[in-house]
């Protein structure tokens, strides 16, 4: 009776452990200080970060949605002398660097907006739709666009950020795709959760 208690004890304690580090279905929202850019523009400053799964179509499979709401809507291409990023980093389970990029002015090397997979090799630039609705950017991939292994799945290490970026590629700056989390962001907001999709 004894080893029975205690195993229900040590389940209970383990459940609430894990509880506030795996998020299930659903979407996962968190929030970022106001005015914490180490950039005056508002646009350069996360306010909050969403990912989701929804249907996105009337018809078809669900999509997968990033959401990158700011203080202001986003630079565009005229609007700034440097170049700007505004991303999401994360880890697919079993896949690796799983991100969400969108490059304002002089991305003459890469494509304005993408979704970048780090195991997929050549074909790791997915398609995707990018949207700037007021202050929120907006990435939408459907999951008939990833591979079958990775249609479920669970995404971790969710980095929402923007940096500055030099202007020939717009790729290179203050923050880049090489590395876990780039050199220093403009803004980062960031959660060790983990979403399952």
């Amino acid at each position: 009776m004894h080893r029975i208690r205690t195993a229900t004890l040590l389940c209970v304690a383990l459940a609430v452990l894990f509880a506030g580090s795996v998020q299930a279905a659903g979407p996962l929202t968190y929030a970022d200080d106001r005015g914490d850019a180490l950039d005056r523009r508002a646009s350069m400053d996360i306010l909050r970060v969403t990912i989701d799964k929804r249907q996105v179509n009337e018809r078809g499979p669900k999509s997968l949605v990033f959401e990158l709401e700011l203080a202001a809507p986003p630079e565009t291409e005229t609007s700034s002398r440097l170049g700007t990023t505004y991303g999401i980093r994360t880890v697919m389970e079993g896949c690796g660097p799983f991100q969400a990029y969108l490059h304002r002015r002089g991305s003459a090397w890469f494509e304005d907006a993408f979704i970048y997979m780090g195991c997929l090799g050549r074909d790791s630039f997915r398609p995707a739709t990018v949207t700037v609705d007021k202050n929120v950017v907006r990435w939408t991939i459907s999951l008939n666009h990833l591979p079958d292994r990775f249609r479920t799945g669970a995404l971790g290490r969710i980095r929402g950020f923007t940096s500055i970026t030099e202007p020939v590629t717009g790729y290179y700056g203050t923050g880049n795709i090489q590395s876990e989390d780039g050199p220093l962001p403009i803004d980062l907001a960031a959660t060790d959760q983990t979403w399952s999709y």
